[in-house]
Order: structure tokens, then sequence, then C-alpha cells
């Protein structure tokens, strides 16, 4: 069984027949035109410098990911819950150990590597920001599960909310053609067990100030030339058949 992730970046062979209108060309048109976060967001939007360790990234990301989930459960603002110093400490915890694992959370633990309370605090406001422009009665899932599908294991989503899929990215660097692969893995597996209304993708990167928002049918017709349907169909059929094919062969 692989991660949606591992499929995503992997398996090279698929996604050029799948998807092979979704070239460097392309995905560098997108990032031309991703939108900046401007109006109603005011200054938050600047990029975000970091620490200059990038090694901590992912402990940041996941430590204001669980810093924003926090606040929409609590029905508290960030800046509110980042004054309990325990409360951060302890998500900032559980961050280390989902990213190094158990054992890799005690050897950062005796190296002194903790989450960057700031930077993360930072990154989790700007998530309350940009969602805050949402309607006060359109409910924000947080981690959407998907059921899994052939040798891919069930996987979670970051965000879903008035029909739309967010997956978050806090780097600096550009958009990539795995995010939009990984995103088009969730529809597929949504497409199959029918759990979610999705109409549009957002790879939303608050750490740059920037989101790329694509319709579905959309993104499927300019990656594939199909529509999302026939797309999400071959997605999920190669998921499926992938051991028997493999097998036979």
């Amino acid at each position: 069984m692989i991660s949606e992730k591992e499929f995503a970046v992997g398996f090279a062979g698929f996604w050029s027949e799948c998807l092979p209108f979704l070239t460097p060309q392309v995905v560098a048109e997108f990032n031309v035109i991703g939108t900046a976060l401007t109006e109603g967001r005011r200054e938050w939007v600047k990029p975000l410098a970091g620490s200059g360790d990038n090694s901590n990234n992912d402990v940041v990301a996941e430590t204001a990911f669980g810093l924003f989930a926090a606040s929409l459960k609590e029905g508290k603002d960030v800046l509110t819950l980042a004054r309990d110093m325990a409360m951060i400490k302890a998500i900032g915890d559980s961050a280390i150990e989902r990213i190094l694992g158990l054992r890799g959370y005690w050897m950062a633990k005796r190296r002194q590597i903790d989450s960057p309370t700031d930077e993360a605090i930072e990154l989790a406001k700007r998530l309350e920001d940009y969602f805050s422009a949402q309607p006060s009665e359109q409910l924000i899932v947080v981690q959407p599960q998907f059921k899994g599908c052939g040798i891919l294991n069930s996987c979670y989503g970051d965000l879903h909310a008035a029909k739309c899929l967010y997956e978050l990215k806090m780097v600096e660097r550009n958009l990539r053609s795995a995010d939009l692969r990984q995103v088009l893995i969730y529809c597929a597996l949504n497409y199959r067990s029918q759990q979610y209304n999705i109409e549009s993708v957002v790879v939303l990167n608050p750490r740059r100030g920037i989101e790329f928002r694509f319709a579905v049918e959309e993104l499927a017709a300019r990656a594939a030339r199909k529509t999302s349907g026939e797309l999400f169909h071959e997605i999920t059929e190669f998921l499926c058949n992938f051991e028997t094919a493999h097998q036979a062969s």
C-alpha cells in the first residue's frame, strides 16, 4: 500500500500518459497567473521569510495547521489560543511526532529541536484571515478523509469548504506538478466514493501569500483534455487494477 504523496511523486510513466498536457511549461504558466492575496487580506500577504533553517519547515507547517484547526474547534481566534503556552507546546510536540515518528520525536527532543512558535503562529493567523472571508454558515471540514482505492491507502486532505478542496503548501517554492497531481488524486478518490461536493480546488500558500484556484473541470481539461469524470475514472482504475496487472505480467 502507498500514500497519496508517494503516488503523486512516483509512477512517472502513468502520469505522463494520464496527464500529458501538465507539462513544465503549463505549470510555469500557472505560477505566473497565481493570485496574490491582497484584497480584503491587507498586509499579511507579504511573503513570510523563514528562520533560515529549512529543515524545520515541515514541523512549522504542521504546528501552524494544528493551531488553526484548534481555533476552529474551540471557536477562539488564533492569537487568543496562542497565549496558552501549554497548548502551543502540545500542538508543536504532536507536529514533531507526526513528522518524525515516535522514535524521531524523542531524538528531536534530545537535540532540543522545537517548533519555531512565532513563525507557526503567524502562518496560522494568515490561514485564519484567509478563511474569515468564508460565509459564517459555511462549514469548514478539517482533514476530510478520502476512502482508499486499490494500492492507495485512505488519506486526508487539508480543508474542505464551500464545494472547494484546499491543499495547503507553506513553503517558499513555486507550485509544482506534484501538487496538482495530489489534489487530483483526492478528487479521483472522492469521485469514486462521493463523500464530498468538490467543484473547485485551491493550492493555498500562506507563506508566499498566493493561491492557485482551479475549477475541477477546467483543470482536468487543461491537464488531460478529458472531462473530470473520464480522468478520475482512469486514475481509480489504475489504482484498483495495479496489483492484478502486475501479477499477470
